[in-house]
């Protein structure tokens, strides 16, 4: 039983780590994580956090903790003057003896289809990660195994890119369509040549109005993530209840993986997010489930680039001193 506890845990890390970019609930509030061309699509400079200890309690064999750990930030903003819009991801993440740190740029030109509620985004992101493995930490089934048999932490950098498409329509729809580590670049770290896998995205909700009564509207929100390397599928539903874009709350469940709740509050333009994953797969016996905190501010730009149309003057009659 417990070698088969060991394979499962070993077998889900794999798949965890075949997804190389970091696992949210709370994927919804701060799009571009997974693509570039939702930067600037708020309409306001925009600074978010998230936190996420996945499989609470989980441990290897020997005790040691191996729980994923992952923070990342993000800052992004429309330039409204050229359509577009920039933001920069830092990413934190560590699962078992590896750790990986990212920086990811994002450009997404944004072109506004009917009103300015409706919009189409082109986006592209240059990213920079800093992979590192302590070998001192692995236990080894093969103690002589040459290309394993290191004493110390090894680390190398590896760049690539993104790209991606969105289209949204303010309090209405949204979807998403984009590519990462589309390099798959690679690099040497220790005696093991370490690759990314290329991902593809697919993402979209949708604003159902409950009610409306006195400008104070009540929403259902179903949201879907689909994530895919072409050789495993995870996706995540998502519906959640939000009222007059004051407080929301809702649940998600996750392929093969986990049941969440999930609520938050703006205020002031403060988000303030939590979600809790029950797991439902075989790490339930060992896991205490997946906890995620989310803080972000968002500052509404005004625009000064903006087209007016010069208001007719009706000449009402040609009868004045300075024609004469």
């Amino acid at each position: 039983m417990k070698k088969v506890l060991l394979l499962s845990i070993g077998l889900l890390l794999f798949v965890f780590s075949a997804f190389t970019q970091v696992q949210l609930t709370q994927y919804f509030l701060d799009g571009t994580l997974y693509n570039p061309a939702f930067a600037g699509s708020q309409g306001a400079f925009c600074a978010n956090i998230y936190g996420r200890q996945q499989w609470i309690s989980l441990k290897d064999e020997n005790g040691n903790k191996i729980s994923p750990l992952s923070v990342v930030f993000n800052l992004n903003a429309p330039i409204t003057t050229i359509h577009s819009g920039i933001g920069v991801n830092v990413v934190y993440n560590k699962a078992g003896f590896e750790q990986t740190i990212g920086l990811k740029v994002n450009y997404a030109y944004r072109i506004p289809l009917k009103n300015v509620k409706n919009s189409l985004g082109i986006g592209l992101a240059i990213s920079l990660s800093s992979k590192s493995i302590d070998f001192s930490q692995l236990t080894l089934e093969q103690p002589n195994d040459p290309l394993l048999k290191i004493k110390q932490k090894e680390s190398g950098f590896i760049p690539d890119f993104d790209f991606g498409i969105q289209y949204q329509q303010l309090k209405k729809i949204y979807m998403g369509l984009s590519g990462t580590n589309l390099l798959e670049s690679y690099t040497d770290i220790g005696n093991v040549n370490y690759g990314q896998k290329r991902n593809f995205y697919l993402t979209g909700g949708y604003y159902i109005k409950l009610m409306e009564k006195q400008k104070k509207a009540l929403y259902l929100i179903p949201s879907a993530l689909v994530k895919s390397n072409l050789i495993n599928v995870q996706f995540d539903i998502s519906a959640r209840v939000e009222y007059n874009d004051l407080f929301w709350a809702g649940v998600s469940y996750r392929y093969q993986d986990a049941v969440a709740v999930l609520a938050g509050l703006n205020i002031e333009g403060f988000r303030i997010g939590a979600s809790y994953d029950f797991t439902t797969s075989y790490l339930s016996q060992v896991s205490g489930g997946s906890a995620e905190i989310f803080l972000g501010y968002c500052f509404k730009i005004k625009s000064d680039h903006v087209h007016t149309v010069n208001p007719k003057v009706k000449l009402n009659s040609l009868y004045n001193t300075r024609y004469l």
